[in-house]
């Protein structure tokens, strides 16, 4: 009887032993925002398709912001610029056709219970134009361009896996190294897209992502007002990478704590980051990564006025 006691009793310690690898539970990743493509959207709002020379009849121009994304954007970091017609021939001076709009453009928002709160419209106004001049003929067509530059910031997450293992893990873990992971995106036009895991060394794992521009309009240095004049201020993102880990060194970054930050440049709309992070740990555990870009923003809407003549001489 008491063999039989005491073989049970090795028995339940032979299997603690082969169970005793410490598992972190997975982290299950739900993402905290709406998603999209899209930072503002412009629009004219109620604009007059035919207008009469001779300085007889003002009118206005009109630009609706609608903030199709998730980042915030006050009224002093959006720029609303009119061309496409001389402003003297209309009654205004260059300085006169830009404008910031009258409100701060509200993001979209998720809720904790999944509910969406969509901002509402900011418009930038352009009032009194008027062509002062006569016209020859019955009339003429001009095209109207609205270009507008914001700030804007792109948040991202995704969760990498760490094993106590990293060169042979065990099968049956909670989480696979060498993997694509899913990325959730705030609603933006700059993304975070492809990141992939990898085992780097004993102590080291790496991963690499794309941070694309995928939008229709143009990235700019942040705060630069989308500066043409400057080339170095064309495709420039300002990226942060943020483990909650020490050690994170990332290429063409800086390192400052557990993150690694500055500026790279997109080339045909695209620009792929590696970085490496060490590990220590006798556990299996998933971690959050959070990626950030901030960014200046530029798109144009266009449409055509057409000025008549009044019948003045």
């Amino acid at each position: 009887m008491k063999k039989v006691i005491l073989t049970a009793f090795l028995f339940l310690i032979l299997l603690g032993c082969k169970g005793g690898t410490s598992k972190a539970p997975a982290v299950d990743l739900q993402s905290p925002f709406i998603g999209g493509t899209n930072g503002l959207q412009l629009s004219f709002q109620d604009l007059r398709k035919e207008v009469f020379d001779a300085g007889s009849d003002p009118f206005d121009i009109v630009v609706r912001l609608e903030n199709k994304g998730e980042t915030l954007v006050p009224k002093d970091k959006v720029r609303v610029k009119i061309s496409g017609i001389n402003p003297v021939e209309f009654s205004k001076s260059e300085a006169d056709l830009t404008r910031n709009p009258s409100d701060d453009v509200i993001e979209n928002r998720k809720t904790p219970q999944g509910n969406t709160i969509t901002g509402p419209p900011a418009f930038a106004e352009f009032l009194g134009l008027n062509h002062k001049n006569i016209i020859a003929g019955a009339s003429i067509p001009y095209t109207i361009k609205a270009e507008a530059c914001y700030l804007y910031r792109t948040k991202a997450l995704s969760k990498l896996c760490f094993r106590e293992n990293l060169l042979t893990p065990e099968s049956g873990g909670i989480c696979e190294i060498n993997a694509d992971k899913p990325v959730h995106n705030s609603g933006a036009p700059v993304q975070i897209a492809n990141l992939k895991e990898s085992t780097r060394s004993k102590d080291r794992i790496g991963f690499t992502f794309d941070v694309r521009n995928a939008g229709s309009g143009n990235v700019f240095e942040r705060s630069k007002n989308c500066d043409r004049s400057v080339r170095q201020n064309e495709d420039k993102v300002y990226v942060t990478v943020n483990t909650g880990m020490s050690g994170l060194t990332c290429t063409g970054l800086d390192t400052s704590g557990t993150s690694a930050e500055g500026y790279v440049t997109l080339y045909s709309g695209f620009k792929t980051i590696s970085c490496t992070q060490p590990v220590s740990t006798n556990t299996d555990f998933e971690q959050i990564v959070n990626i950030e870009a901030s960014y200046d923003y530029e798109q144009s809407i266009q449409t055509q006025i057409t000025v008549k003549t009044s019948g003045e001489q």
